[in-house]
């Protein structure tokens, strides 16, 4: 997983969360527009329910997609994963390279 970390964060996770998936500060996958569930970070390591984990704030990260995403794409996350976003407001990242069809590296900010 290539990264250029410039903020991490510690999260207590409230539920299950995998390596690369898009976590909200109070530990529930995150999903754009959903309150407390508002995206943080993203994993650094696969986690538990209760674990006290990092999550990466601000760097660039590869996570996972599902093909769609270009390179300058904005996007947003639903349940975790990031999808291209079609409102301004509901932007969390940029991709700022595709490294792969089946992954991007996020440009966090």
């Amino acid at each position: 997983m290539p990264q250029h970390n410039i903020l991490s964060k510690k999260v207590t996770l409230a539920e299950d969360a995998n390596k690369n998936q898009i976590v909200s500060f109070s530990g529930h996958l995150a999903t754009t527009g959903s309150g407390d569930k508002e995206p943080a970070g993203v994993m650094m390591y696969d986690g538990t329910a209760g674990d006290l984990v990092a999550i990466m704030c601000i760097g660039l990260i590869t996570t996972p997609q599902d093909g769609s995403l270009k390179l300058g794409d904005k996007v947003k996350v639903t349940a975790g994963t990031v999808v291209k976003a079609t409102d301004t407001n509901e932007v969390f990242a940029e991709v700022s390279e595709v490294t792969t069809t089946s992954h991007v590296e996020l440009l966090l900010k």
